[in-house]
């Protein structure tokens, strides 16, 4: 009986232990769990997802303030090949003023090719070379942890959702340094500033996001009166999994226009 109940004791001391060690892991902080979340992204090759944003531009002093308002939904893929070669499809339509403007964008072989209702363009674009000069440029291959306040971590059906703002001061330094490397494209233009940026993302087990939504103002930085409020809501297709991009056999009929255009 004494061994029994020896051997009773010892299995119940086990499971308390058991039970102690796992309620005593320590639970990550939300900084933790965005960290966790922007390098598991930045390793990311391949991308597939589609949303709607909508845009609100305001121009005009108060009193004598103009608003238009339009939407725009996307379905997009992006695929990574050797050598870093990147291909993309994306289709979109854009509602403004009541019309319709149905686009299909598409990169491949260091062109950005753009078919608006029928009128086919296409522009040099080297995107691998621009990412190696951003990154060499900020460091970072997505925007740093450092810049982001205000984290708070929730769940939702077992996901984790981490909602979040951004320093705008540090926001607009790292779209400055992008932008700069963009100059071949944007002319290094300095012209706006974003004044706010806040989001939501709900992450699975592997911290990728599935779902996303975002809010962004931005306004003029010359003198100019009037900003733009951009809503966007994203949602991705098996984050983490490879995916192929299929490309139209007609992209050599397109016209080349220049950056400058």
């Amino acid at each position: 009986m004494k061994a029994k109940m020896k051997k009773i004791s010892a299995l119940f001391l086990s499971c308390i232990l058991l039970f102690s060690i796992t309620a005593c892991q320590k639970k990550r902080t939300a900084k933790e769990v965005m960290q966790s979340s922007l390098k598991q992204s930045s390793s990311l090759k391949d991308a597939d997802f589609n949303g709607n944003a909508s845009y609100t531009i305001e121009t005009g002093k108060e009193g004598s303030q103009s608003t238009i308002n339009f939407k725009m939904n996307f379905d997009t893929k992006l695929q990574t090949l050797k050598k870093d070669n990147l291909k993309m499809s994306m289709t979109s339509t854009i509602n403004m003023l009541g019309q319709n403007i149905n686009m299909t964008m598409y990169y491949a072989d260091g062109y950005y090719y753009m078919n608006s209702n029928g009128t086919k363009q296409k522009m040099k674009m080297d995107i691998a070379s621009l990412q190696k000069q951003i990154h060499s440029t900020t460091g970072q291959s997505t925007l740093p942890i450092k810049y982001y306040k205000d984290l708070k971590l929730s769940e939702d059906d077992g996901n984790n959702v981490i909602s979040y703002s951004i320093n705008s001061d540090g926001l607009n330094k790292y779209v400055e340094n992008i932008t700069n490397s963009m100059s071949a494209i944007t002319g290094g233009s300095d012209s706006i500033k974003i004044t706010s940026m806040s989001g939501k993302k709900t992450l699975n087990d592997k911290d990728l996001p599935v779902k996303e939504s975002i809010k962004m103002v931005i306004e003029s930085n010359s003198n100019e009166v009037g900003k733009i409020t951009l809503k966007m809501d994203l949602i991705y297709h098996n984050p983490g999994k490879s995916v192929t991009v299929s490309l139209p056999k007609d992209l050599n009929t397109y016209q080349e226009v220049s950056s400058n255009n």
